[in-house]
């Protein structure tokens, strides 16, 4: 009995461990940069150019024709988009295609991703998207934020994502990989390309924090710990006796 006592109380400590281990939350900060720069974010690579679709407004996307390279570069917002949200820069396919540029892109879905790695499992968070003139965001191939929709207005989208005001989402149990990709897909609209006034470019950033799981664990270590001190009780019990 002696030593069974002493084993239900090992094996209640260790899963107790295991449980608080189990417990402890894993953050990764992600923010998009352009390729050779980094602004700091501790888990993601560099945003690459995937290609563009110039399928017509409304249309279903078809095929990306891949870039002549998939560089992407620093784009300064100037006073027309709002500024870069945190841990992040502007960034597009060419250096002249911001507010201030001499590149402005045609009608097209320009396609951009980021990769990071991570410990896989359930995450939330918050992801903060701006884009010129909107975007969609996938997560592995899920969407996660849809178009905002267009129309009268001047600068980018009439809604979120935009370029004039943060699209803050709220992620919940979102799952990640070991290894995983964010999507950007930024509608350009180039009704004002013959003016030489229609920049395209996206930014974002996101934070996601593992989610504790249910701890079966915890619930074990409780029962053998219970278990321990009852074994305890009925020794010192019979040493009275």
């Amino acid at each position: 009995m002696k030593n069974i006592g002493k084993i239900v109380l090992l094996g209640a400590v260790i899963a107790a461990s295991v449980s608080i281990a189990s417990a402890t939350s894993i953050t990764y900060t992600l923010g998009s940069f352009a390729t050779g720069s980094s602004i700091g974010a501790d888990s993601n690579s560099a945003m690459s150019w995937i290609g563009v679709d110039y399928t017509v407004r409304g249309g279903v996307l078809g095929s990306f024709s891949a870039p002549p390279q998939s560089t992407t570069y620093t784009l300064n917002p100037y006073s027309t988009w709002l500024s870069p949200v945190a841990n992040s820069t502007w960034i597009g396919m060419d250096p002249q295609a911001g507010p201030d540029g001499s590149f402005n892109p045609p009608y097209g879905y320009y396609e951009f991703q980021t990769t990071f790695s991570a410990v896989a499992g359930l995450y939330s968070g918050v992801l903060d998207v701006l884009a010129d003139d909107t975007t969609e965001v996938l997560l592995n191939g899920t969407q996660i934020v849809t178009f905002g929709s267009l129309g009268g207005d001047g600068q980018c989208a009439d809604n979120v994502p935009n370029c004039t005001s943060q699209d803050i989402i709220s992620l919940n149990n979102v799952a990640l990989l070991a290894n995983n990709t964010l999507t950007f897909i930024v509608e350009q609209v180039g009704e004002n390309y013959a003016n030489n006034d229609d920049p395209s470019g996206v930014d974002f950033d996101a934070s996601l924090t593992s989610t504790p799981e249910p701890s079966s664990l915890l619930l074990l270590g409780t029962g053998l710990v219970g278990a321990a001190g009852l074994l305890l009780r009925r020794r010192q019990r019979s040493h009275n006796v």
